[in-house]
């Protein structure tokens, strides 16, 4: 009975086992196919990397050019406007020297100090006492208010530039040649150069063949006197001209170089082309 049980599990172990072996063994492995897929996938994300990153490389070239470009043509408009700078520099250098050599304000003497709207230190310097100076420093500021309220009153009431203006004005201005007439001439000189006006005339050119070339007044002469009568301005030149015999031969003194020369001319127009200059007595 015992060999019979044994026999059955035997049998039945045996049986078992082929049929195990009778089945069909799996070859592929379990894994190869998502191994593939997954390959495919890392090569086409590496190749898209690839181009995004020839691409990202042709934009960054790309704009580094642009930029190189925007550069150069910044430094190009840099140069055009430093040329242009360089220019206006020269052209107000230039305006500025023809202003001061054609301006009523003019001054060519390095003590002139312009710093105030009167220069009442000019005065003192030039022998004045220092209350007198004070007198006509006051003098002339009411008169430049006077002139300043006059213009103001001849806009606002539209008679600005007309006759009216022009008698008002010269009512004013009458206030400074009353002074002509009570200060010495180094004073009245003085004065004018305090208040930045001019106060001698200066030759810019000669007229050939004239009354001037004939007598030997070269350019930059500065004419102090006319047949013994001082010069501040052109007027006082052109009125002191027309006066007496156009026939008589008179004498005119101009300073050269720092230096008096008296010279003789014949009466009249003298053929000469003036600047107003204002020097320091």
């Amino acid at each position: 009975m015992r060999t019979s049980i044994i026999s059955l599990a035997f049998a039945a172990i045996i049986g078992l086992v082929i049929g195990l072996l009778l089945q069909s063994p799996d070859t592929t492995p379990p894994t190869t196919k998502p191994m593939t897929i997954t390959t495919k996938q890392n090569a086409t994300t590496s190749l898209a990397s690839a181009e995004i990153t020839n691409i990202n490389i042709s934009n960054i070239t790309q704009q580094l050019k642009q930029e190189i470009e925007a550069r150069k043509n910044l430094q190009a408009q840099v140069n055009n406007l430093d040329k242009k700078i360089a220019l206006l520099e020269k052209q107000s250098n230039t305006q500025i020297k023809t202003d001061s050599a054609t301006s009523p304000h003019n001054t060519t003497s390095s003590t002139r100090a312009n710093s105030t709207w009167f220069n009442q230190q000019a005065l003192i310097d030039a022998g004045m006492d220092a209350a007198e100076a004070q007198q006509l420093k006051e003098r002339f500021e009411k008169q430049e208010l006077e002139t300043l309220y006059l213009r103001d009153k001849a806009v606002r009431e539209g008679w600005l530039g007309n006759s009216r203006y022009r008698e008002e004005l010269q009512k004013l201005e009458a206030q400074t040649g009353n002074l002509k007439e009570t200060l010495d001439e180094k004073s009245y000189a003085a004065y004018l150069f305090a208040s930045g006006q001019p106060n001698r005339i200066s030759v810019q050119s000669v007229l050939s063949g004239s009354s001037a070339d004939n007598s030997g007044i070269l350019p930059d002469d500065q004419i102090l006197r006319y047949d013994n009568q001082r010069i501040y301005t052109g007027r006082d030149l052109r009125n002191a001209t027309t006066q007496g015999d156009i026939n008589e031969t008179i004498s005119i003194e101009v300073m050269r170089n720092n230096r008096r020369m008296e010279l003789y001319v014949q009466r009249g127009p003298l053929g000469i082309r003036m600047n107003p200059v204002s020097i320091a007595p």
